[in-house]
């Protein structure tokens, strides 16, 4: 993509943040019609397949070979959906959904390791104050679940956050010869595997016998998987995933305003405050990331080349 379409990379990342932060409503209000956590992620997922299939139709008919590195998107998501539903049995919503904000500081370095993407001191400014904005929201939110094992579900948040930056710098790899309805079809068809075997293992039942369910997993699908996820990806080939990563600190704050309108949990003055605060992290941020290198990896260069059709 030409710079002269970055700001509608821009464009499509912040409406791709919007429509993520419907993702824990929609979940919420699936789950008051007797779906369990881990089968509205699979449901989120498998229900996506027709829409990406359709979409990516015309660039797999004029591709020759599909790379290994197609699985990992799908698998490294799998295990953020995986990790952040069962963080919710052992520890507090908030409390998992604040640490696996955390992820913007490994795709930070990651992409400033791997990506070679260049960063200042207003990068580390932005960061802090944004996580010090997502901090304050979480911190300042009313008790709600109990946490029976508070140690676990803490650090299978902090795993969530490990997850979703290997699941966006995979992808951003990715990128350089996939286009991203391809990566997004090997997401969705890659992912519901992993929570499967969850579910297995859990002996959590699959689907759901209540028809209002299907309403809330269907929106699930559509909007916060296949608008969300797909604009993001879909902006990640011409943004810096360091700042993607400060950018979808908008979903906490998105999220807030959608429980009051949908849940009837209230927003309070403060939450405005700290709101601000993580959109001025994501100024600052921005303005503290250079233009990049290239974004490939130097150890994928030649296998890259040879599935280029």
């Amino acid at each position: 993509m030409t710079p002269q379409r970055q700001p509608l990379a821009m464009a499509a990342l912040l409406l791709g943040a919007i429509g993520i932060s419907f993702a824990a409503i929609f979940a919420k209000k699936a789950m008051q019609h007797d779906v369990g956590p881990m089968a509205s992620a699979f449901w989120r997922l498998v229900l996506a397949i027709p829409i990406f299939a359709c979409i990516a139709l015309p660039h797999l008919r004029h591709r020759r070979h599909l790379t290994w590195m197609l699985l990992l998107p799908g698998l490294f998501f799998g295990l953020d959906l995986l990790t952040w539903h069962l963080a919710f049995t052992h520890t507090t919503a908030g409390a998992a959904t604040l640490l696996a904000n955390v992820s913007v500081v490994f795709v930070g370095f990651g992409g400033w390791w791997l990506l070679k993407e260049r960063l200042d001191w207003r990068w580390a400014a932005g960061v802090a104050l944004a996580l010090t904005g997502v901090c304050l929201l979480g911190l300042s939110a009313r008790p709600g679940h109990g946490a029976p094992n508070p140690l676990l579900g803490n650090t299978l948040a902090i795993g969530t956050a490990v997850c979703y930056a290997c699941y966006l710098l995979s992808s951003k790899v990715t990128l350089a010869t996939t286009p991203a309805s391809v990566i997004m079809l090997g997401v969705v068809l890659t992912a519901p595997v992993v929570l499967y075997i969850g579910m297995v293992v859990a002996n959590e039942p699959m689907v759901p016998t209540n028809g209002d369910a299907w309403l809330w997993l269907a929106l699930l699908a559509i909007v916060p998987q296949s608008i969300g996820q797909g604009l993001i990806i879909w902006g990640l080939r011409s943004l810096p995933a360091s700042f993607i990563a400060i950018v979808l600190l908008l979903q906490p704050v998105a999220t807030t305003i959608w429980g009051e309108l949908m849940l009837d949990e209230p927003v309070r003055g403060v939450d405005i405050v700290f709101g601000a605060l993580v959109l001025l992290g994501i100024v600052l941020a921005r303005l503290g990331i250079r233009e990049a290198l290239p974004t490939t990896l130097p150890t994928c260069s030649t296998s890259c080349k040879n599935s280029k059709t």
